[in-house]
């Protein structure tokens, strides 16, 4: 049987952080973002749900992305950059 993936509460806790920390930046609140999704991308997500999904750290990739689309952001994956003295992590495959 496949092993499930789960995320662990220090991950969760960045999720938060980061998505809470942009909304911050943006001064923006959650309900005005649930008002400017609705508006733009015509989904019916709630102040709820969104809250939900900072509460859970539950958000699609997809949903990140159109967040800050609305601010004309990009979602990008970047390297780390390597500590001094610390051997590169990166996996080798």
């Amino acid at each position: 049987m496949t092993e499930i993936y789960k995320v662990s509460d220090e991950q969760k806790e960045r999720i938060r952080t980061l998505v809470k920390d942009f909304l911050k930046e943006q001064n923006i609140s959650v309900y005005k973002l649930a008002k400017m999704l609705n508006e733009r991308y015509g989904r019916s997500g709630s102040v709820s749900n969104i809250l939900n999904k900072l509460s859970r750290a539950t958000f699609k990739i997809s949903e990140l992305m159109d967040i800050a689309e609305l601010f004309d952001y990009e979602v990008k994956f970047v390297p780390k950059n390597p500590i001094e003295g610390h051997q590169d992590n990166t996996p080798k495959l």
